[in-house]
């Protein structure tokens, strides 16, 4: 499939996405998104980065030998963070900003990528493992953001999807006092290979 890597009309650039009305006809709240990228025929906004950066810092707190963290690890989230915090708001400095920051782009469209790929694999996170998630969560003093009543919020289960897809791919090469850099290569070639399967496209 063949890779996209095109300018995109700058209509398209600033999206108002939803807005919300809260106390009347006459209290409004207007919330605006930014589209990052498009994966196949999903977008990526900006909400989406802050989305997952909460919950890439709950996973890390509540599992801390998390493959998705390992894997990406921990200077990737704080780049992420770094990146969502000085993200700048007018439209021209955005274009600027994106394009010094392409190297981390591509790590968070193959982040997207896998989560795309592993919610495709259905992976069902069952209502003990969300249980215990929420368990662990309050135990460790985690950021109780991905929680939602009973159970998790949807965008946290999709990362445990993802979780759970990379453990029962490559979680039977761990052996005993095994360090994960003994199949982090095998995922980087799946990475890589996904990369190259699933088409994308920047919103520069």
């Amino acid at each position: 499939m063949k890779l996209l890597n095109i300018k995109i009309s700058p209509i398209l650039k600033l999206v108002l996405l939803f807005s919300l009305f809260i106390g009347g006809s006459n209290a409004s709240v207007v919330s605006s998104d930014r589209f990052i990228f498009k994966i196949l025929d999903k977008t990526v906004s900006f909400q989406d980065l802050n989305f997952q950066l909460r919950n890439l810092q709950a996973l890390s707190c509540i599992y801390d030998d998390s493959y998705i963290v390992q894997f990406f690890e921990k200077k990737f989230v704080t780049s992420l963070n770094e990146f969502v915090k000085n993200f700048p708001s007018e439209d021209e400095e955005v274009r600027r900003y994106l394009h010094s920051h392409e190297d981390l782009l591509k790590q968070i469209r193959q982040f997207f990528k896998m989560l795309r790929y592993s919610e495709d694999q259905k992976t069902d996170v069952s209502s003990n493992l969300k249980n215990l998630i929420r368990e662990s969560a309050r135990e460790n003093k985690c950021n109780t953001d991905v929680l939602y009543k009973n159970t998790l919020k949807t965008n946290f289960i999709a990362l445990m999807e993802m979780e759970l897809y990379l453990r029962s791919r490559y979680g039977g090469q761990l052996k005993d006092n095994t360090r994960f850099d003994a199949i982090k290569s095998s995922i980087e070639l799946f990475v890589e290979s996904l990369d190259k399967q699933f088409s994308h496209e920047y919103y520069w």
